[in-house]
């Protein structure tokens, strides 16, 4: 075994990942739609990439941090969105930093939220749980994710059991508390392996 805590570090970040698509698969086998799947029944490979993709692992990161803070209600949430207008704002104002991190003007401000916007999430959220329309979703990610990845995705996580959707005028998703689940296993397995190989 390697002295290397580099070296444990990635395997413990390798293993944990396959894992945790892994489990995300399984949760959706049981539960996505038939025109998800091959003629004998198996998920087919474009929904499986959907759902294995660096950008679910990226919607599920968010769920988790918004368990992990208690950000589930909406008034504790709008402060979180203000600081991410803030973050947003901060790239408009320094175009060389956004520019290196492969973010366009246009996108940055699309991902600014308007006080209609927060107000939205306010109203339709109730107390203690949080409920976001897919672009507001799409707008918090919008540095790590394409807004069209970002709905494909969702769409693709809430076929298979790992997120609520609604549409009431607009697809709005919220956390059934499975996929955070599921991330958390994954971080906890990375810093097991590590304590677990680290003198």
């Amino acid at each position: 075994m390697s002295d290397s805590l580099e070296l444990t570090c990635l395997a413990a970040i390798r293993g944990a990942r396959a894992q945790f698509f892994a489990d995300v698969v399984a949760a959706a086998e049981g539960v996505a739609p038939d025109r998800r799947r091959d003629p004998d029944g198996g998920l087919m490979r474009e929904y499986l990439g959907l759902i294995r993709s660096d950008a679910a692992a990226q919607v599920a990161e968010f769920l988790f941090t918004v368990e992990e803070l208690g950000l589930n209600d909406a008034r504790v949430f709008r402060r979180f969105i203000e600081s991410h207008n803030d973050a947003m704002q901060g790239y408009l104002d320094a175009p060389a930093t956004m520019r290196r991190r492969g973010l366009s003007r246009q996108r940055i401000e699309a991902a600014i939220f308007s006080e209609d916007q927060m107000h939205f999430i306010e109203a339709t959220s109730p107390e203690g749980r949080l409920w976001l329309d897919q672009s507001s979703l799409g707008r918090l990610l919008t540095e790590a994710i394409a807004p069209e990845t970002c709905r494909k995705v969702v769409l693709a996580l809430a076929e298979g059991g790992l997120l609520e959707r609604q549409t009431v005028g607009h697809a709005l998703i919220s956390s059934t508390g499975r996929l955070e689940a599921l991330y958390r296993k994954h971080l906890t397995h990375i810093v097991s392996r590590i304590r677990s190989d680290t003198p």
